[in-house]
């Protein structure tokens, strides 16, 4: 039997215990470690990052021996396979996603999917959060690249041995896998949204309710960018922590107060 390269893996999201990106990652995820538990939301989690609940409690539905649906966000699922599921014996590693759709720059910060695995980073735990970049308005997503690139991505990163203060935000082009150029490591990057828009939208009784969207910019300057690298149809792997403190700001403010 071939020894596999991973032991237990845990995989979160924050489109739902039953998503499509989540079901693929799970096959893959069986390639590669010997037990695969899912702890994910029991419904859509979009857009809440790093979200927990703090001043209400949450309840979960066990499926399987392996899998918990939970009623709260993708934190909320890290922090209780982590510190009450697998507490007596720790996953290797944390997979969250793949989200349909992308987190790139400015999504970052809202990103469930992205939450989910810095809250695994901030309890030990290495995490990478995985996305699958859809065509603006289009509502079709292609798995394509995603579906061939997930593997070599985990082994190449796990081979690299980063730190735990650090999670792993990797972003799949909108194309066929043919058609990748490649991985490259990338920075998350200035804000690059071309426009943030809200458009209001009527229930069947009239009523108003509005839907929020943040549209990307297609034009590719910067290589280095994660936006950028995934226009030209390439893999996208930033690394990311908790610390945003722009440092030549935090200099200069330090000198002109001191």
């Amino acid at each position: 039997m071939t020894k596999k390269l991973l032991n237990r893996v845990l995989l979160i999201n924050d489109d739902g215990i039953d998503a499509p990106g989540i079901v693929l990652l799970k096959e893959i995820a069986h390639r590669l470690a010997n037990e695969v538990w899912v702890v994910a939301p029991a419904i859509d989690q979009s857009g809440v990052s790093c979200a927990v609940s703090l001043k209400a409690p949450f309840r979960v539905s066990k499926r399987s021996e392996q899998e918990y649906a939970v009623y709260g966000t993708p934190a909320d699922c890290a922090t209780f396979a982590i510190q009450y599921v697998m507490k007596d014996n720790l996953p290797d590693l944390v997979l969250s996603g793949i989200n349909n759709g992308s987190n790139l720059g400015f999504e970052t910060l809202l990103s469930g999917t992205v939450g989910g695995a810095m809250a695994a980073m901030v309890l030990g735990i290495r995490s990478i959060a995985f996305s699958q970049v859809v065509a603006e308005g289009s509502g079709i997503t292609n798995w394509s690249s995603a579906k061939h690139y997930v593997r070599p991505v985990i082994e190449k990163l796990l081979h690299s041995r980063w730190p735990h203060h650090i999670c792993m935000n990797v972003n799949f082009p909108n194309c066929d896998y043919s058609q990748v150029n490649g991985v490259r490591i990338t920075r998350q990057g200035e804000p690059d949204v071309a426009g943030l828009s809200i458009t209001r939208v009527k229930d069947p009784e009239n009523n108003d309710y509005f839907w929020f969207r943040a549209v990307h910019s297609l034009v590719t300057s910067e290589p280095e960018k994660e936006l950028d690298a995934v226009n030209l149809n390439y893999v996208a792997v930033t690394p990311l922590s908790y610390e945003r403190t722009d440092i030549a700001v935090f200099q200069n403010l330090q000198n002109e107060f001191d």
